[in-house]
């Protein structure tokens, strides 16, 4: 150092070799560790460290540490703040309520996970606050857990002394004017610096602290200000992705390492992914956004998986602890006891959000004590490794996804709990043991819950089921990998019928598809097995729903007989009849459904099950095709008993099919829309959202049957794109012939025809004779408009195989035989009809297709 900045060395007599063996005092160096840096003789040291005691009238080696510590704090500017070289961004709330709160607070702390940003935060208002007094900043990173902090306070403040004064010291400073300390990093020292700040701001009249740290320091006047990970794109375009703070800084920092680097339409989904699988932890997108330099937007976004191995390399500059991500949570990590680490281990096997009722019934089994879980629960809250939020009246619980797939490394990282063995006593890991409890609970608790969806506890059961999908899907792909078909059918079979109230979406049938591979179970289960099956395959493949529904009849065949005393017998048989029944409502045998569901209706009302009862009425309603009044009669009659139960979403159902029913034979529109409103308010109150869109259809049906066409298209596209999201094959039949009748009244022939045929085509593939005749008539009538007269007349033969009574509110023109006899002449008309007559409906249909179904409508 240059020795003319120490004015007070030189006049003191202090030799240059004399100075550079005091800074090494200063740095709490001994003797030997001088000499051997010098390359002096420790003898030579000790009789240096003498001459600068007399020199600088001190007592002994603390006093030259003390000088050296203010000799060298005297050449620097107190309170220098370090600044950031890259832009500050977002955070724009944050700001605004921070400043708000150090106006009016004496002791505001910012916490949150690591690579939150909240050191960041705190230095950029540091530097922008005006109101305030200029902040000093207390960085207590570099101290090891449960160390004092007095020297490190000190140090910052410029005070040397002591070490038994330094406390005095500091309120003797801070007690003369005003001061604002900016106290870094307090996590790991949460003790120590919270009696310090204790002691000082209550001996202290105008000192105001900003704290950062992991968790509160529960200090009297603390205000706690949790630092949430940045906003995320809400959208997948350039502005959207640009309006948010997480996107923001991912196109900001990309730019810094990748000079031209821009969000643009080709990449603007991938980034805006990005952020979100990386939750807005500004480290983490930062640490993201550096490997531009390699890699795309959408290469890093396939390689987010290994995260760990990718988000490395932090700027020069930062924190050890912040140069990976890695890092950075392994130094949270680091700072819990043992069972609060085991306890964030397990709550990785959570896939999403979560509550703490459902956390203590999967969580809480040794050597985890059930006892001390939500103090164990709690401490990881306080410390920001589990966040929370309010919803709906709960609290729900969820992981950021780093800090999960950290957490479930270190579970895996376990290996073998000796003391945790499976059903056939082999020992299993950690990892292994917790993914069990969560499928097992949820799985069990799913099926118990099959009575709630089916009475007044339906909108609960619902909201659960839809809250804890993703826990669904997880516990469902962990007993299917490990072969578990039993556990798989008891929570399928367990909630059996009741699916008809859940809804029958992709996922249940890819489930039903792997179980399939196997043999149905044996006993009662594979009968509820069997049931399942025939309900929820009745809305993709009617056919094979027919196939399991005989499987159920046959294995109740030669039990009690029906009228008998064993009601369980009886049940059984009751549902057997109704699935049977249910399956042939799609196909030419609706008098033998009809017979099936009127006998299911009857044990099911003997019986006292009421629910069942509404079922099968409502269902041998839709048998009623000859006689519409007859069939509305007895929707409203199930209705009525569906809302008695407290089952909303089973009464919208009646009040849908009252509506379709009504439309399709141009009777009673005028109760339609009454009907269908009824049904959409039940279905949101249920939490039923299939039934709501069920309603929105069959209102897109009556405005086409009004005449009112471009509504009717406008809300068919929409609904289109949802039946297919949520795989409701016969739905998204019907918006598919409701978009063709619209391209037809708008003279858009070709169009029509394309709609015509795909929706016929999915109508074959489920088997569905009557809604397959429809498309058939309609394509017809799309082909006469565009001058293939033949093939219409081959079209109207095949339709009148299938179904010879066609719904009135659905032909496009009963005068269409007679203008193609007209057209064609009587003798090629009749040829060509009977050509159509004869063979399978698929074999009209032009294009390719995905493979189709089996049975009357593809072979003769």
């Amino acid at each position: 150092m240059d020795s003319d900045a120490f004015p007070d060395l030189r006049a003191a007599g202090v030799t240059p070799r004399e100075r550079e063996i005091l800074w090494l005092v200063g740095e709490r160096l001994q003797n030997q560790e001088i000499a051997a840096r010098l390359r002096l003789s420790e003898r030579t040291v000790e009789s240096h460290v003498s001459s600068l005691l007399r020199k600088l009238g001190g007592s002994n080696r603390l006093a030259l540490v003390d000088a050296a510590t203010r000799l060298r704090a005297g050449r620097e500017p107190r309170g220098v703040l370090p600044r950031p070289l890259s832009s500050f961004v977002g955070r724009e709330r944050e700001i605004g309520d921070l400043r708000r709160l150090l106006g009016a607070h004496r002791m505001v702390t910012l916490t949150g996970p690591a690579g939150t940003g909240k050191t960041r935060l705190a230095l950029h208002l540091a530097h922008e606050a005006t109101a305030l007094p200029p902040a000093v900043l207390v960085d207590l990173a570099p101290l090891s857990p449960g160390d004092a902090v007095e020297r490190t306070f000190a140090e910052a403040l410029s005070i040397a002394g002591e070490e038994h004064r330094l406390r005095a010291l500091i309120r003797e400073t801070l007690a003369e004017g005003r001061h604002w300390l900016v106290v870094d990093n307090c996590e790991h020292v949460t003790a120590s610096a919270a009696a310090l700040l204790a002691d000082l701001l209550a001996t202290t009249g105008h000192l105001h602290v900003l704290a950062t740290g992991h968790e509160a320091l529960h200090l009297t006047g603390e205000i706690v200000y949790e630092i949430p990970p940045l906003p995320l794109p809400a959208l997948d375009d350039p502005a959207a992705v640009l309006d948010s703070g997480a996107g923001r800084l991912f196109a900001d920092r990309a730019a810094a390492v990748s000079p031209g680097f821009e969000v643009t339409a080709d990449n603007a989904r991938q980034v805006a992914l990005i952020c979100r699988r990386l939750d807005g932890l500004p480290l983490a997108i930062e640490l993201a956004a550096a490997r531009v330099r390699f890699f795309a937007p959408a290469d890093l976004l396939a390689r987010l998986d290994d995260r760990f191995a990718l988000l490395t390399d932090g700027a020069r500059g930062s924190p050890n602890r912040h140069r990976t991500l890695e890092e950075a949570l392994t130094w949270s990590y680091e700072l819990l006891g043992e069972d609060e680490r085991l306890l964030l281990e397990r709550c990785s096997v959570f896939p999403g959000a979560f509550d703490y009722g459902t956390a203590a019934g999967v969580l809480a089994y040794p050597p985890l004590d059930p006892a001390e879980l939500l103090r164990i629960f709690s401490r990881l809250l306080d410390r920001s490794l589990i966040s929370s939020r309010h919803r709906d009246g709960t609290t729900e619980y969820r992981l950021l996804d780093s800090v999960r797939q950290f957490a479930y490394h270190r579970l895996l990282a376990r290996g073998t709990a000796e003391d945790t063995r499976g059903a056939a006593g082999e020992a299993r890991s950690a990892a292994e043991e917790a993914h069990e409890q969560h499928a097992r609970h949820h799985l069990r608790h799913a099926a118990a819950g099959a009575p709630d969806l089916r009475g007044r506890n339906q909108a609960a059961a619902l909201l659960w089921i839809d809250r804890r999908s993703a826990d669904l899907r997880a516990a469902l792909r962990w007993v299917l990998d490990r072969d578990d078909t039993t556990a798989a059918w008891e929570f399928i079979a367990g909630i059996g019928t009741a699916w008809e109230v859940v809804g029958c979406n992709g996922e249940i049938f890819d489930w039903l598809d792997r179980l399939l591979r196997r043999p149905l179970p044996d006993s009662d289960l594979g009968f509820r097995a069997a049931i399942t099956c025939a309900v929820v395959l009745s809305f993709q493949d009617t056919g094979r729903a027919g196939e399991f529904a005989g499987r159920a009849y046959r294995m109740v065949e030669g039990e009690t007989g029906y009228g008998r005393a064993d009601d369980r017998a009886d049940h059984r048989r009751a549902l057997a009849l109704l699935v049977r029944g249910w399956t042939m409502l799609y196909g030419p045998q609706r008098a033998e459904a009809l017979e099936h569901l009127n006998r299911a209706a009857e044990i099911f009302e003997r019986l006292g099950d009421d629910w069942h009862h509404a079922l099968a009425l409502g269902n041998s309603a839709l048998a009623l095709t000859s006689d519409p009044e007859a069939t509305l009669a007895r929707l409203a009659h199930a209705a009525e008993l569906f809302g008695r139960l407290g089952d909303h979403v089973k009464r919208a159902n009646c009040l849908n099919h009252m509506g379709i029913r009504a439309i399709e034979n141009r009777i009673r529109l005028d109760d339609v829309p009454a009907w269908l409103a009824e049904s959409a308010r039940l279905a949101r109150t249920g939490g039923n959202d299939h039934e709501r869109l069920h309603s929105e259809l069959y209102r897109a049906t009556l405005d086409q049957h009004l005449g009112d066409h471009a509504i009717a298209r406008t809300r068919l596209a929409g609904l289109l794109a949802e039946f297919r999201r949520i795989g409701d094959l016969r739905c998204a039949v019907r918006c598919l012939l409701g978009l063709g009748r619209t391209a037809a009244f708008d003279g858009e022939h070709e169009a029509a025809r394309r709609h015509f045929t795909e929706g016929t085509r999915i109508a074959v593939g489920l088997g569905d004779v009557r809604i397959t005749a429809t498309g058939l008539r309609l394509l017809a009538g799309a082909d006469h408009a565009t001058g293939r007269f033949e093939r219409a007349a081959a079209l109207l033969g095949a339709a009148e195989r299938l179904d010879p009574v066609p719904w009135e509110g659905l032909v496009p023109d009963p005068r269409l035989p007679a203008a193609l006899r007209e057209r064609i002449g009587p003798a090629d008309f009749e040829a060509a009809f009977a050509a159509g007559y004869g063979t399978p409906p698929a074999r009209q249909l032009d294009g390719s297709g995905p493979p189709l179904g089996t049975g009357l409508l593809q072979n003769d």
